[in-house]
């Protein structure tokens, strides 16, 4: 997509957090820390699609931080479950 909205930025932008947040040494390094990202992501989404902009939620469920594809299986399971969750 060559244009990208500030909202859909935004949620890509929790969701790289989300991935950082598996790796050693990260401010949100635990359960507790990833579970408030997918709150702020959750509520995001739900104000987006209230608003009527499903294509930034859309936009955002696409998308694959560059980072993602560091972490191990079992992080990458829980990052898809936990965006999946968030931004349904």
């Amino acid at each position: 997509m060559l244009f990208k909205s500030e909202e859909q930025k935004q949620l890509e932008a929790l969701i790289d957090d989300l991935v950082r947040s598996h790796l050693r040494g990260a401010a949100r390094n635990s359960p507790e820390g990833r579970a408030e990202i997918c709150q702020e992501m959750a509520q995001l989404a739900n104000e987006l699609l209230d608003a009527g902009k499903e294509r930034a939620v859309r936009g955002a469920r696409r998308y694959q931080s560059p980072l993602y594809f560091g972490l191990p299986p079992h992080a990458q399971r829980e990052t898809d479950r936990m965006v999946a969750e968030a931004l349904s």
